[in-house]
């Protein structure tokens, strides 16, 4: 499904990601029964969209990696300046993350705006910033 705004295919995201991330307003509006997309255009106002409509940057309770937030990994709070700082101090903020993921600690499918594991949004981030 295309982002009604700029036309791009956006990523599909598990309804309870969604839900996770509206606001309560924006709940009242939501479709359950329709697939939802994350529009990943940092320019575009979308964030999700479903057949009942969109959902902007001002509907959603957190910040969006995908729109320019700092925030990379959602249930471990690495931010770029924490990933960088970490990296400047010799630690591996990605096996720090592995590591939580194998102890199952993530909830990467509500907390990730994307709905799923953040890892390789994290590694390239580090790899940038390395």
């Amino acid at each position: 499904m295309v982002c009604p705004q700029n036309g791009r295919v956006g990523l599909e995201v598990p309804l309870k990601t969604v839900k996770n991330f509206l606001t309560g307003e924006a709940l009242s509006r939501l479709d359950p029964n329709s697939p939802h997309h994350l529009c990943q255009d940092p320019a575009c106002p979308v964030v999700y969209y479903g057949e009942e409509g969109v959902y902007t940057l001002a509907e959603v309770r957190f910040p969006i990696y995908d729109k320019g937030a700092p925030l990379i990994c959602y249930c471990f709070d690495w931010t770029r300046e924490r990933a960088l700082q970490a990296l400047r101090q010799g630690q591996d903020p990605v096996a720090e993350v592995e590591a939580g993921v194998r102890a199952k600690r993530c909830a990467c499918d509500q907390r990730n705006p994307r709905g799923r594991c953040c890892l390789s949004t994290l590694k390239a981030e580090v790899a940038r910033l390395a």
